[in-house]
C-alpha cells in the first residue's frame, strides 16, 4: 500500500460526492469519494494500491495499461464536481467517471475522439449463463 502524508488543497461537493484536491509538496492528487466531509487545510494520508499505480513513458507516450481503445465519445453528463463521459465502443456505450475538472482540462467534447483504458486487474468475468 502507498501511503503520501497531504492536505487538502480544494474540495468540491454536490450531493453526497466529494472532489477532493490534495497537496503533497508540490504535487496535487485528485480523489473522489463518497460521503467524507473535509475541509481545506486537514491533513490526511491519500492511501493506494500498487496495482493501481499505472507506468508511461515520458518520450514515448507509451502507458503500461493494457486495455486501451479509441472511442467517439457519445454523450457527456456534468454536474459540479463529475463528468460522465459515455464512449460509443462499436455499438455498445462505455463510460467513464471522472472529475468535472479533468473533462475541462481535457476539453472533451461530443463527436470527438478520445482515448480510454482499463487496468487489466480492474477487470471482473463472469461466465454468461451466470449473468442476469
Amino acid at each position: 500500500m502507498n501511503k503520501l502524508k497531504c492536505k487538502v488543497y480544494a474540495c468540491q461537493k454536490q450531493e453526497n460526492i466529494s472532489f477532493i484536491k490534495l497537496q503533497y509538496h508540490h504535487h496535487y492528487l485528485g480523489v473522489m469519494s463518497l460521503g467524507d466531509s473535509y475541509k481545506e487545510g486537514d491533513e490526511v494520508f491519500a492511501l493506494f494500491k500498487e496495482s493501481d499505480v499505472m507506468i508511461a513513458d515520458p518520450q514515448s507516450y507509451k502507458i503500461s495499461a493494457r486495455n486501451r481503445f479509441l472511442s467517439k465519445v457519445k454523450q457527456i453528463q456534468v454536474n459540479q464536481v463529475l463528468a460522465r463521459i459515455i464512449f460509443d465502443f462499436d455499438d455498445c456505450m462505455i463510460s467513464s467517471l471522472i472529475s468535472y475538472e479533468a473533462c475541462k482540462e481535457l476539453n472533451i467534447q461530443e463527436g470527438r475522439e478520445f482515448l480510454w483504458f482499463v487496468k487489466s486487474n480492474e477487470i471482473v468475468i463472469k461466465k454468461v449463463e451466470d449473468v442476469f
